[in-house]
């Protein structure tokens, strides 16, 4: 099946800027500089907002944007992602007026947790509308977990880089932020073994490995390269340098993270695609995408 590059970067671009956001919760939480909290609230804004452009550009024309518009309350996979886009949007953006102009804590601090949560949401939610029943390789929950896991080590990559450029490295979320790191680098790696397993890597869903194993194989560039050497070995060792590596810089570690965790997010995402069997008529009777089950 053909690859649909702008839903591939729209999930990953905006579940990043969900998760960058969720990262601004923890440090209003934990605690952190109000500098990079806004700094990583603006970018969390630009990216959110490009993704949002992105997954415009896949409906095509007005009239497929219309339907999807028109929809937004059937709570179908695509009615989901773009009320959790927007709501994302719209909490940091009022957490970023609030700081900013209102500068009243206590309101930044229940913007920022309800926003955070929202934008992990997002990530998620852009992985879920793919589980569907006419794709035997997309019928697996730890597909939505692949696009959160990837999305949210980008999120942690790019808090981080902000925090080292604005000086606040070390301080952010008390120090802990190389143990958030180490989490967010696991928690991808372990989902999308989990999902390159569903495909039958490691075990096998049926003969000769699984349904989704040929289609991989025929394209070992992606997989080995992009999913297993940036995804999971570049994401990893980038986490755990920053756990045990205190006296290494730490913005160029964090630089290689975020191309390692973004590389690897893209080529997960290819491979459901060239997985994929048959043909979707994505915009059959006026709906913007019959695997998002609008």
């Amino acid at each position: 099946m053909d690859i649909q590059w702008p839903l591939v970067l729209f999930s990953l671009i905006a579940g990043t800027g969900g998760s960058l956001f969720a990262f601004v919760a923890l440090s209003e939480l934990v605690g952190g500089k109000g500098k990079t909290r806004f700094a990583a609230t603006v970018t969390a804004l630009v990216l959110i907002v490009v993704g949002g452009c992105l997954s415009m550009l896949h409906l095509a024309s007005p009239q497929n944007a219309f339907a999807a518009l028109t929809n937004i309350f059937s709570f179908s996979g695509i009615s989901i992602e773009l009320m959790l886009l927007g709501l994302t949007f719209v909490a940091a953006a009022a957490y970023a007026i609030v700081v900013k102009r209102v500068r009243n804590a206590a309101a930044a601090k229940v913007l920022a947790l309800v926003g955070g949560i929202l934008g992990l949401a997002l990530g998620y939610f852009c992985g879920h509308g793919y589980v569907i029943e006419a794709q035997p390789t997309w019928m697996h929950e730890s597909l939505p977990l692949a696009y959160f896991g990837t999305s949210l080590a980008c999120g942690a990559f790019a808090y981080d880089i902000i925090a080292s450029r604005l000086g606040d490295g070390k301080e952010e979320l008390r120090g802990r932020m190389p143990v958030a790191l180490m989490v967010c680098t696991t928690v991808s790696a372990v989902a999308v073994v989990a999902y390159a397993g569903a495909l039958g890597f490691g075990g096998g869903m049926g003969p000769g490995g699984g349904p989704g194993f040929d289609a991989a194989m025929a394209h070992g560039a992606v997989f080995w390269g992009g999913v297993v050497l940036c995804g999971i070995v570049g994401t990893l060792g980038a986490g755990l340098v920053r756990l045990v590596g205190r006296a290494v810089p730490a913005l160029p570690v964090d630089a290689i993270g975020l191309i390692c965790a973004f590389v690897g997010g893209v080529s997960i995402r290819v491979l459901m695609w060239v997985c994929a069997t048959g043909y979707l008529d994505l915009f059959a009777h006026t709906v913007p995408s019959v695997m998002l089950n609008l």
